[in-house]
């Protein structure tokens, strides 16, 4: 058993040695978010803004956010609650985490300053990390809103909430097809077999739609909502409204950018995270974890509503449309849809 451990712990030696030559070598490893966010162009008399970007599955915020990071005066967070709430899954459930997990873990603490190690996260962590930033940068944080469902008492103060909302029937076909592939545990399940894990008891829209009502009744705070499928059909018009409200400086560059680019490397997200993206951006020559939003250089076309759906796609998409309309007539508009 000893000779098992020093084989383990110099493997995890050897591996991190291997990888710190590698990301030095492709300029990866990074100073801390802390000495980043000092050193940005500061806009004069501009005082930071704080922005969440609360999102409902494949509705296409993972492409919103590149394109807010395309601003360098942006400090990006990706689905910190999303996170906390995988860890404590583990930490109420008192099982270990997986040996091969953690071994990833330790090995991307070896190599990467950038991000945090996961083993940190917690629902806690992340509203103290949130409220106590003190750099210049504008904050955007995106997030599930399955991942703070439940826990509206750790949602920290100073932000402005914006959402992202998308058709229901697009949403839930699009899960389903991104879910329904060899090696997930869904293969071959119908959505309502699904685990909460997975879906939770609301159908995202209604976890939406509580979180919309928490912000506005009990917070007293204004939202500000974008459905993605306006988004798609004009890009430039939308992001400069929806900075417009923000607060945050437009850039054309938010509109086009280099395509399988390594932008996550400027995000705050948990370093093994960080490491099995870059390890597979090596490996298929793109990102597969989110590979649409990584493999194009700009927004794509919107998805035409499918004429003939399954069963379980129509029963979801049914029982949410009623929380997606009473959002969708809240949406912020630009000239174009006006009239709708």
């Amino acid at each position: 058993m000893r000779l098992v451990r020093r084989y383990v712990v110099l493997s995890i030696i050897v591996a991190g040695l291997f990888l710190i030559t590698k990301l030095l070598t492709s300029g990866h490893i990074t100073g801390s978010p802390q000495s980043q966010a000092i050193s940005r162009d500061v806009i004069a008399d501009k005082p930071p803004t704080r922005v969440f970007l609360w999102a409902v599955p494949r509705s296409v915020s993972t492409t919103f956010l590149i394109s807010l990071s395309q601003s360098p005066d942006v400090q990006a967070w990706f689905e910190p609650y999303l996170f906390a709430s995988k860890m404590e899954q583990f930490r109420l459930s008192g099982e270990s985490i997986p040996l091969q997990w953690s071994l990833k873990i330790t090995l991307a603490s070896l190599s990467i300053t950038n991000g945090y190690n996961i083993r940190d996260i917690s629902f806690t962590w992340v509203k103290q990390q949130l409220e106590n930033y003190n750099g210049d940068k504008n904050v955007i944080v995106k997030d599930m809103v399955k991942g703070i469902a439940g826990k509206f008492n750790h949602i920290p103060n100073g932000y402005a909430h914006t959402f992202l909302i998308r058709h229901p029937l697009r949403v839930f076909v699009s899960y389903k097809q991104k879910h329904n592939t060899e090696g997930s545990v869904n293969k071959g399940l119908k959505l309502t077999e699904y685990s909460s894990d997975w879906i939770p008891s609301g159908y995202f829209f209604k976890e939406m739609y509580d979180l919309v009502h928490h912000i506005q009744d009990d917070l007293k705070l204004k939202v500000i909502i974008i459905d993605s499928d306006e988004l798609l059909d004009n890009p430039e018009e939308m992001i400069k409204a929806y900075c417009k409200e923000t607060g945050l400086t437009y850039r054309d560059a938010m509109l086009n950018w280099k395509p399988n680019n390594d932008i996550w490397w400027k995000w705050m997200l948990p370093k093994e995270t960080s490491l099995k993206w870059w390890w597979r951006s090596i490996y298929y020559g793109y990102n597969p974890t989110h590979k649409t939003s990584f493999s194009q250089s700009g927004f794509g076309e919107k998805m035409d509503l499918p004429d003939d759906v399954d069963d379980d796609v129509r029963e979801l998409a049914q029982a949410s449309m009623k929380y997606y309309n009473e959002l969708f007539t809240q949406r912020l508009q630009v000239a174009s849809y006006e009239s709708h």
